[in-house]
């Protein structure tokens, strides 16, 4: 994890102790489902991305695919499980920015 990684974390951390933060909504996976087979709740994983750090971080395999900058992927392990949890910011219709958690589920790829 680089310096301007760990920059973006740490903004994250504080846009998060704000509120400003959100689960993207996806068509291929149910992210209340996902939390729940990792026995989590929404707070519970907000309160864990306030956890990470660089020795978390996982180097994203295909950086081209994602054109923000501001995405960063994890690995942690959360109740003898191995999550990945991907995420990023943007703004929102206020073009506030803020943090979007577009993956949080039991990492597939071993």
């Amino acid at each position: 994890m680089n310096n301007e990684q760990l920059k973006i974390l740490s903004k994250m951390k504080k846009l998060i102790k704000l509120g400003k933060r959100r689960f993207q909504i996806r068509k291929d996976r149910d992210y209340l489902q996902d939390l729940l087979e990792l026995g989590i709740s929404e707070s519970e994983a907000s309160n864990i991305i306030l956890e990470l750090n660089k020795h978390f971080y996982f180097n994203d395999p295909k950086p081209l695919y994602y054109k923000n900058t501001d995405t960063l992927i994890f690995k942690k392990q959360i109740n003898g499980v191995v999550a990945y949890i991907k995420l990023k910011i943007e703004k929102n219709n206020n073009q506030e920015e803020i943090v979007v958690c577009i993956s949080f589920h039991e990492d597939n790829k071993f």
